[in-house]
């Protein structure tokens, strides 16, 4: 039986992964970043800060990177705002969950900041049982850490519980920590998914049906779920 949920945010839950694209080639350009594209094409959501590392290396503190980071996310939420889109049927699904008594969560990379805007705007703040964002964890996906918080937090089994996702990070992170995923197509393919690890691969939640789901335990079968 599914008693808890966990949703990532950024391309699970909302069509943002455009918007986040923008907002870094507003802060490359605006800092003089060269072929910052060919550093961005493989960007798929994950730590804003992992990316800043990953452009600039030892050039500069993590003080300062940390900073750079908070500048490019007040870039996301200027540009965001008033623009947020849910992935299609994510709304209904959740209601469709609440009346279930099922436990939600959200565990996602990005920034507290960020969850809030997005959450507030959509008014489903409230609507979460668990919210665990990438600047309050010391490890972000691909580590398992916030996803074992939530389960922590639900005082449930793991078997108990699905994760959707839709980046490789966040399947790796799922699959860490033993919990079921479903993967999301916004921003990877659904044979990449499954390659991954993902139970069952969604374009959209109208493609998802929680109520023909029956629970395979994780780590006693080596096959999948029935959906």
């Amino acid at each position: 039986m599914v008693k808890g949920i966990i949703f990532d945010m950024d391309g699970t839950m909302v069509d943002s992964l455009p918007y986040h694209h923008e907002a870094w080639k507003i802060f490359f350009n605006e800092n003089k970043v060269e072929n910052f594209s060919e550093k961005l094409k493989d960007y798929k959501g994950g730590g804003t800060l992992d990316l800043m590392k990953a452009v600039y290396g030892d050039k500069y503190s993590l003080k300062q990177l940390k900073k750079m980071s908070d500048e490019k996310e007040v870039i996301f939420r200027r540009i965001y705002k008033g623009k947020i889109n849910p992935i299609e049927g994510f709304m209904n699904f959740l209601i469709d969950v609440k009346s279930k008594n099922i436990l939600i969560g959200l565990a996602s990379n990005a920034i507290r900041k960020n969850v809030s805007l997005i959450t507030k705007e959509l008014e489903i703040y409230d609507g979460f049982d668990s919210i665990i964002c990438g600047d309050e964890v010391d490890n972000g996906k691909p580590n398992p850490e916030m996803f074992n918080k939530t389960i922590d937090r639900f005082k449930i089994n793991k078997n108990e519980c699905l994760i959707f996702e839709d980046s490789l990070e966040g399947i790796m992170a799922a699959n860490n920590s033993g919990i079921n995923v479903v993967g999301i197509t916004s921003s990877t393919s659904h044979q990449t998914l499954k390659e991954a690890g993902s139970i069952k691969t969604i374009n959209n939640y109208i493609d998802f049906d929680l109520s023909s789901y029956r629970f395979i335990l994780f780590d006693e079968s080596d096959s999948s779920p029935e959906l």
